[in-house]
């Protein structure tokens, strides 16, 4: 009976027992419904955002937005004039003041403004560095050719450099393009979507147009709440990691359901409208009213206008 009742052996040794193998590790990498999910989440903050902006108490929230409208697309229309990349220089930071005393945190504006320009502009405006393409003052000699080469309409000189003129020219440029992104990121950061539709009526922009804008502004959220859901409930039934052509089918038939819902969707509320007298043109309930300080800001945007031009001017 002792015997039965006795430790077993692997209990009475004195060592130490084995420490267990880890399991291996699963890449950390995310696929394609993570990444989905994400760019999802990303597009509803930066849209919650910038709603959250636009109801702050700053300088630019506070004006009437026809005033806003009008005056942003005339220094639109100012930042195209200018010659000298000083000017250009300083016309951008009266912005970054702008959007500071909006309330608008700088960095976030600046991520908004300064990131995207530069690529994209400078993508466009790279070949124009060269004196193949714009003949300057050589700046940089990339290198040295024995005689020139003719491709088409180039020709390519002995001396292929970076020249001055060219990089002038990029970087106006890319302010020109800098600062009209920031006042256009200016006007939608502080203007709520609807006020802005109806703001725009004031250009004289057809109903259709702006109803369409409307529509689509108000359910492409829908839309992306939808594919959220989607995306979520795939995921929640997947056992491990699915492979590429799993993926390929699953994205073909969600495409296939996003489409019908939309159909089906678009019948019901343009249906709906109609049962509500809708007749071709939107009505809002918002009523504008300009005060003295939207004339204010009028005219001062003006004087501004002015003088940096005027100064742009003095310096030839």
């Amino acid at each position: 009976m002792v015997g039965m009742w006795s430790l077993p052996s692997w209990l009475q040794e004195n060592a130490p027992p084995p420490v267990p193998q880890a399991a291996p590790r699963r890449s950390s990498k995310r696929g394609f419904i993570e990444k989905t999910l994400h760019g999802i989440a990303e597009a509803l903050k930066n849209e919650i955002f910038s709603e959250s902006l636009a109801s702050r108490s700053g300088l630019l929230q506070g004006l009437d937005p026809r005033a806003k409208l009008v005056t942003i697309l005339f220094l639109i229309g100012i930042a195209g004039v200018f010659h000298h990349i000083f000017s250009l220089v300083l016309f951008n930071l009266w912005l970054l003041w702008l959007a500071k005393s909006s309330q608008i945190p700088v960095g976030a504006f600046t991520k908004r403004v300064w990131v995207v320009v530069p690529l994209f502009t400078g993508i466009l405006v790279f070949p124009a560095l060269f004196n193949v393409v714009r003949p300057g003052t050589p700046l940089l000699v990339l290198f040295h050719l024995s005689h020139p080469v003719k491709l088409a309409y180039w020709t390519i000189p002995c001396e292929v450099a970076i020249t001055r003129e060219g990089v002038v020219a990029a970087v106006l440029l890319i302010l020109r393009v800098g600062a009209s992104v920031s006042l256009a990121v200016l006007l939608t950061l502080t203007t709520r979507w609807n006020t802005l539709l109806k703001a725009l009526s004031v250009l004289r922009i057809p109903p259709v147009f702006l109803t369409v804008l409307e529509m689509t502004y108000r359910y492409i959220f829908l839309l992306l709440h939808t594919s959220s859901d989607m995306f979520m409930a795939h995921k929640s039934r997947l056992v491990g990691r699915a492979n590429s052509r799993e993926g390929r089918r699953f994205v073909t038939s969600a495409m296939g359901s996003l489409w019908g819902k939309t159909a089906a969707l678009s019948e019901e509320v343009h249906s709906a409208m109609l049962s509500r007298g809708y007749a071709g043109s939107p009505k809002s309930l918002l009523r504008f009213e300009m005060k003295r300080s939207d004339w204010v800001w009028i005219v001062l945007v003006f004087i501004i206008a002015i003088l940096f031009v005027g100064g742009d001017r003095v310096l030839g």
